[in-house]
């Protein structure tokens, strides 16, 4: 499940479980619609209830953060859960993403 919120301009999506191909096919429509259609380039990935991302799903991130990288706008992961981060310390994909403690603290630092 993957829900979604705008903040001032920034897209915030919400894994509310595992970030698997399903949600992974859900984020990249959401980022190209609100890419395409409302010209938002700052994007930030809340993973506190996200317990496990498998390999699509890291793509999807790393492919969320070319596309910023792109159109020169920001994005940024919040609270990934334990076995979440291992895996991106595993895969050393923790030191290519910004990963902010909170929602709010992530949101500040886009301003």
């Amino acid at each position: 499940m993957l829900s979604t919120d705008e903040y001032h301009g920034i897209c915030v999506l919400t894994a509310g479980g595992d970030f698997l191909a399903p949600e992974s096919e859900i984020a990249r429509a959401v980022v190209t619609q609100a890419i395409d259609a409302r010209h938002i380039t700052n994007f930030i990935i809340e993973l506190d209830k996200c317990g496990y991302i498998d390999s699509q799903g890291l793509e999807t991130l790393c492919w969320i953060r070319s596309r910023c990288d792109e159109l020169f706008g920001m994005f940024k992961l919040v609270a990934p859960e334990e076995n979440c981060r291992k895996i991106l310390e595993i895969t050393r994909l923790d030191q290519r993403f910004d990963i902010e403690p909170d929602l709010t603290t992530a949101l500040k630092a886009m301003r």
